[in-house]
């Protein structure tokens, strides 16, 4: 954000809030937010401007003004008609749907900030309109983008992020993912590990969009024993989570689909942000373009300065990079067009104990073109065009090796419609390729064989959904997703259906119903060998109740089940019994609840505890074992304070059951020594626990400010266990284990600069 300008207006008391209207005609939002029935929208985040925190539990009122002859408003002189209230959630928004064309005002005020309005906000029938804190001190009303979304309907299993929670996360480290870890229903496989396990489900199972696009390459080192997202969280605004029940909307996706929103930009002004640290370096800087906008973001990592704390004397280097840069333009007419560039690159080497080596080097980049269009003032059209490739050549010495190419593309079209005042019918296409090649070893168990793979798959794809709010208090989602997969020749039909209740104020009940459906992937056919694969399907139901309190208190409690059907487990088959070389089931069954309570008010305190509880099992020809997601018990508790002067700290304590694994167990022919595998998923891990800390300081200079970040990693350096192996060593005549430990104690310091 820019530096403050000294004529700001803020609001008396201590919170300080600077709050003017930032007003967005977003029209051309992606359709999922674009307004319903025949009004129109608003919505914002309200921000304490001097420490930059969101501010929750302030009481926003939005009341309609009339017009005096000639259309002249006289905003002092009338009185409001029809007052609406909401309050500003855990991350300062707040939203008012359904507003009828018109003039209006905002108030808002809190237990510790004197009224504040902002009179002359006019509704125009199907326009959004965007009302944020911002350090300008006059109202402006201008075109500009928006990643924001805000949902799409009744949303069970759904939480928002924003750039608060991203910024202050302790041990997020400039990674929007890694700031969702120990989220209900949220899991990182490990702590070196950005891919995200959602309700018992793989990282693969979720899809992850990008301004509600698909990010077909959205991690570094993707699928390996360690990861970073590709996109800075410089870029990010928010992230939207769906942990199930999800619309038809999105399609080839099992568990959850992750949406990153890009941060909206200023078109009248060039600003950016940069920092450098122990870890990483980063910068992104955005600017005017014609009444639009353009954004350039990289990033660099050299962990040269943790290979030996993190790993041991087994990795000898690890780097990354990344660039984005995006174009938006609105078009005559009411329309946008926004293009996007993402390229990324990284590699690293690291020895596997005895002889074995590895040397692992890939690329991948992507190009994005995106247009909506208002076709009149109760229809928006949307058009986008995707494609990417994947390149990763490996060298390996005693371990699975593998060389990969891969080329995507897609071309999706999308049609929202209002129909009446408690109508919204919006349907669409989807067309994807992807074609490649691999080539390599994989393990079958006790060994390693062949497995080349020539591969062209096409996917295409068509959904229909209605959403229907006949009050304010009910609204009902259902709609209908088909699709096939060329590579299979299998189709699927995919109903799915939400309702959410607000029986009163700060009240909501939710339940959804749906199946869902993914195709093999590339990778995952390769890792078959040959073997034809099925696609994998999971039945969800989802109930659950929240409530919320003045004051920001707000808990939630839901509860889910996953049926699968032929659903594909671990990447390596380790059930030696077992036919096959990658790990597939007749069927699987996901059980769980989970409870968040959080308490995010005005004042500078705030909290969030969670719990989940999950059962995951796979069962293959009557025999039934735990699926290796099967984590019972996880919780976590998120602590942070503000200080003044633009200090703030805050905790992150994060417990998990241990995952089951499959052991190694000793066996003699008494002439040969080996190792055997025991039986599947029978052995389990040890508890996972870790507390996290971070302590920064935000100085205001003349032309920005300066940021200082120290995370502290494992504070107290518990040795979380990893995985458990077992060789025998002949020149000793004896077997041994090792076991390989997640992150240490690390320290992690970094500034940064905003302009």
């Amino acid at each position: 954000m820019s530096g403050a300008d000294p004529r700001s207006h803020s609001c008396p008391g201590t919170c300080g809030l600077r709050v003017w209207a930032a007003i967005a005609l977003l029209g051309f939002l992606h359709p999922s937010t674009w307004a319903a029935r025949n009004g129109g929208a608003i919505a914002g985040r309200v921000i304490s401007h001097a420490e930059r925190p969101s501010v929750a539990g302030i009481e926003v009122t939005l009341e309609e003004m009339q017009r005096a002859p000639g259309a002249a408003l006289q905003a002092a002189a009338r009185a409001p008609a029809n007052p609406r209230v909401t309050q500003t959630d855990s991350h300062g928004g707040y939203r008012f749907d359904d507003v009828p064309p018109g003039v209006y005002r905002l108030r808002f005020e809190g237990p510790e900030c004197a009224a504040r309005a902002i009179a002359g906000i006019r509704v125009r029938a199907g326009e959004e309109l965007r009302v944020d804190s911002a350090p300008e001190p006059a109202l402006q009303e201008r075109v500009t983008v928006s990643g924001r979304r805000a949902g799409d309907g009744a949303g069970p299993s759904q939480a928002t992020f924003g750039r608060g929670d991203l910024e202050s996360r302790p041990a997020a480290l400039q990674d929007p993912f890694r700031a969702l870890g120990g989220r209900a229903g949220i899991a990182q496989e490990s702590d070196f590990k950005s891919e995200m396990r959602i309700r018992g489900g793989e990282a693969s199972d979720t899809a992850v969009l990008l301004d509600g696009q698909p990010l077909p390459y959205a991690y570094h080192f993707g699928g390996s024993a360690g990861s970073a997202g590709t996109l800075s969280a410089d870029l990010v605004d928010e992230i939207q989570v769906s942990t199930g029940g999800f619309s038809v909307e999105y399609g080839d996706a099992l568990a959850g689909v992750i949406d990153l929103s890009t941060r909206p930009r200023d078109p009248g002004t060039i600003t950016g942000t940069a920092g450098v640290g122990s870890l990483l370096a980063h910068a992104a800087v955005s600017g005017p373009a014609g009444d639009g906008s353009w954004t350039f973001a990289g990033r660099m990592s050299d962990l040269g300065l943790y290979d030996e704390r993190a790993a041991g004397d087994g990795l000898d280097g690890a780097a990354f990079r990344d660039l984005f840069a995006a174009l938006r333009q609105p078009l005559p007419g009411g329309a946008r067009l926004e293009a996007a560039l993402l390229a990324a690159g990284n590699g690293y080497e690291a020895a596997l104990g005895g002889t074995g080596r590895a040397t692992i080097a890939s690329r991948h980049g992507g190009a994005r073109l995106r247009l909506e269009a208002p076709l009149d003032s109760r229809t928006l059209l949307r058009l986008q065009i995707a494609g990417g490739d994947l390149s990763v050549g490996s060298s390996v010495r005693g371990g699975m090796s593998f060389d990969q190419d891969q080329a995507n593309q897609e071309v999706g079209v999308s049609v929202l419609r209002l129909l009446g005042r408690a109508h919204r019918l919006h349907g669409g296409a989807v067309f994807e390729r992807t074609r490649g090649g691999m080539k390599g070893t994989v393990s079958d168990g006790p060994g390693l064989v062949a497995s080349v793979l020539d591969y062209d798959a096409a996917r295409t794809g068509a959904f229909v959904e209605e959403t229907w709010r006949p009050g304010d208090t009910v609204s009902l989602r259902y709609g209908v997703r088909i699709d096939r997969s060329s590579w299979s020749g299998e189709q699927a039909v995919s109903p799915r259906a939400s309702l959410a209740i607000q029986p009163r104020g700060g009240l909501t009940l939710r339940c959804a119903a749906g199946r869902f459906v993914q195709f093999p992937r590339q990778e995952q056919v390769f890792l078959a060998a040959g073997e034809p694969l099925r696609r994998q399907v999971a039945d969800h139901f989802i109930a659950g109740i929240e409530k919320s309190w003045r004051g920001g208190l707000r808990v939630v409690v839901e509860g889910y089940r996953k049926d699968l059907h032929d659903p594909i487990g671990e990447a390596v088959n380790r059930a030696i019994e077992l036919p096959e070389l990658l790990t597939r089931y007749d069927s699987g069954r996901v059980r769980g609840a989970e409870i968040t309570i959080e308490q995010a008010a005005a004042g500078s305190w705030r909290w969030e505890i969670t719990y989940g509880h999950l059962v995951a099992t796979q069962e293959k020809s009557g025999i039934e074992s735990p699926r290796n997601t099967d984590e019972r018990h996880r919780a976590s508790l998120l602590l942070g304070k503000r200080f003044g002067r633009g200090w703030e700290a805050g905790g992150a304590f994060r417990y998990a059951s241990g995952l089951p694994y499959t052991p190694l167990l000793p066996f003699t022919s008494g002439l040969a020594h080996t190792t055997v595998l025991g039986e599947l998923n029978s052995a389990r891990l040890p508890a996972y626990h870790r507390l996290d800390l971070r302590l920064s300081r935000l100085v205001p200079v003349a032309w920005g400010q300066l940021g200082v970040h120290v995370d502290l990693l494992n504070v107290y350096n518990q040795a979380n266990v990893r995985s458990v192996d077992l060789y025998f060593e002949p020149a000793d005549g004896a077997y041994y284990r090792t076991t390989a430990y997640q992150s240490p104690f690390l320290p992690v310091v970094a500034v940064s600069a905003e302009f």
